[in-house]
């Protein structure tokens, strides 16, 4: 509760202790006031600069406001006073990240684990950048890590992934399922749990998982083409047909789905048609 004098109600700030200047920034914050909320937070540790919150929070206005370079010397600050807190350092290791600064970001992600084992935050950081590299292995443990802390359909996704990547399907498909038993509209779950199942060979179940992504995300237009290929491969040609048509109106000038559309076409002895698609495969 503020009294009258608050700069909500017009009054001078002049008398602000350090300890409310924080405060007005952490409530332009939450309001979505950045440009305010950095202002408060910046008074605040000008006057007292060794409170490692106020660093922190100072630094994640400015990430807000992607001014990188100065959120990491405010989560930098921020982990010095404290001693190394967990949760600052991984807001470093993103920031450094972001930046492409990996080396540093990958010291500050396991400097973040050692201070707090179940940081799952940590943990899928420092797996993503691992999947990224190839490093299948370690991807996997942190994954596993993160998930054991915090399960969700995120991790379980990202863990699904790195099976999919290196071809080991039948674990993919469990870390799927896991992934949209936690959140059944995970679009990006639906869409590679029908990647996996094409994979294996289950074309009709990929099929339905390709129609449900088309309905949850139309961003992922790809699915059309894959449902095609899986619609080819059980002799539904006609339907195989108009999936493709539909993948090629979002992606006119893909080589790979105007093959397939050839060899559909040439499946329903629609000669012409196949000719055309072939020619702008080639091109």
């Amino acid at each position: 509760m503020h009294d009258e004098n608050d700069i909500g109600a017009g009054g001078d700030r002049a008398g602000w202790s350090a300890d409310r200047w924080f405060e007005d920034g952490r409530e332009r914050e939450v309001a979505g006031d950045l440009d305010a909320a950095l202002a408060s937070y910046r008074e605040a540790v000008g006057r007292e600069p060794d409170r490692a919150e106020w660093c922190y929070r100072l630094g994640c206005v400015l990430r807000k406001r992607n001014d990188l370079q100065a959120a990491v010397v405010a989560f930098s600050r921020a982990v010095e006073i404290s001693e190394g807190e967990s949760r600052y350092l991984t807001n470093l290791g993103a920031t450094l990240d972001a930046l492409g600064r990996r080396g540093e970001a990958v010291q500050s992600f396991h400097r973040a684990i050692l201070a707090d084992s179940g940081n799952a935050q940590a943990h899928h950081n420092l797996g993503a950048i691992y999947a990224e590299q190839g490093r299948s292995n370690e991807a996997i443990r942190c994954f596993e890590a993160a998930i054991a802390a915090a399960p969700d359909a995120e991790g379980w996704h990202n863990l699904g992934l790195v099976h999919y990547q290196t071809a080991a399907y039948d674990q993919a498909l469990t870390c799927f399922e896991e992934c949209l038993g936690l959140d059944p509209d995970y679009a990006a779950g639906v869409y590679y749990f029908g990647l996996t199942l094409m994979k294996k060979g289950i074309y009709a179940e990929a099929v339905e998982r390709f129609a449900r992504v088309r309905d949850a995300d139309p961003r992922l237009v790809r699915s059309d083409y894959y449902a095609g290929v899986c619609l080819h491969k059980l002799g539904r040609f006609e339907e195989a047909l108009a999936a493709l048509r539909r993948a090629l109106e979002a992606l006119p000038d893909d080589g790979r789905v105007h093959y397939q559309t050839a060899l559909t076409c040439d499946a329903l002895h629609l000669s012409q048609e196949a000719r055309e698609h072939y020619r702008l495969a080639r091109n």
